[in-house]
């Protein structure tokens, strides 16, 4: 099983700890919160491993009319992508959103669809990631909206956020089930189920036995992304932490 570890994790203290994490375990970074030449700097401080970007999620909001220059901030994420040779790109539908929901979807819809082909056009693979909160009144697709969404672009690849869906009450394994071989990569990380607390595996109160037992027989190929955003200040406590994950889980 091949993980990745997102750059949220090492927001509190100086990036360059990751350049210590072993070239096993893959990378995955806000893109939107540096330049070129830090990035450019950074990625190849980080040596050769396998990469992927999260795509703009402050900067841009599919589901906010007012963001006008979605696509050309969309545009710059896919070319640095391509410049790297990242493995994917993540796209969320949305952030806040208000107004009437059917219409939002649509202008969601209408937007993702020009995200998509813009990122066949850098040869980009984009996955959609289901986002948004119940407690938080943010979320615009539900599990059965979010499944037809995925209908309307087969192209896309799926990227399962395991906080969000448990804060959303979803039935995480029945989900891997139905996603199969479409689910590219999963946001790990754990949390109580009332708020996206992005906690260490284990911490929380997701049911991690049931996750794995359904990703190995359903999605055995998914990149496993830790996205936490606390628990360890060194990217040797990280990478034990993998393996004992490893060991517990079978992995």
């Amino acid at each position: 099983m091949k993980f990745e570890v997102s750059d949220l994790l090492f927001a509190g203290f100086p990036k360059y700890a990751m350049r210590d994490l072993s070239k096993e375990y893959g990378i995955e970074f806000f893109y939107e919160f540096g330049k070129d030449y830090y990035w450019d700097n950074e990625v190849a401080a980080w040596g050769k491993r396998s990469l992927s970007i999260h795509g703009p999620c402050v900067a841009v909001n599919l589901a906010d009319k007012s963001h006008k220059n979605y696509a050309k901030i969309f545009a710059k994420t896919f070319a640095y992508a391509k410049k790297i040779k990242a493995g994917f790109v993540v796209v969320h539908t949305n952030e806040g959103w208000s107004g009437e929901r059917e219409q939002v979807q649509n202008l969601v819809i209408r937007r993702l669809r020009n995200v998509l082909e813009l990122g066949e056009q850098y040869g980009v693979q984009v996955l959609i990631e289901n986002v948004g909160l119940r407690p938080k009144q943010s979320l615009l697709f539900d599990l059965p909206e979010f499944m037809a969404l995925l209908d309307v672009f087969p192209q896309a690849g799926v990227l399962l956020d395991t906080g969000h869906a448990h804060v959303n009450g979803w039935d995480i394994p029945a989900v891997i089930k139905t996603l199969g071989k479409r689910l590219v990569a999963c946001h790990l990380h754990d949390n109580s189920g009332q708020g996206d607390e992005h906690l260490p595996i284990g911490q929380g109160s997701i049911a991690w036995e049931a996750y794995f037992k359904a990703i190995k027989k359903h999605a055995p190929k998914s990149i496993q992304v830790l996205e936490y955003c606390r628990g360890f200040e060194s990217a040797a406590g990280l990478e034990q932490h993998i393996e004992e994950l490893k060991t517990q889980y079978n992995l």
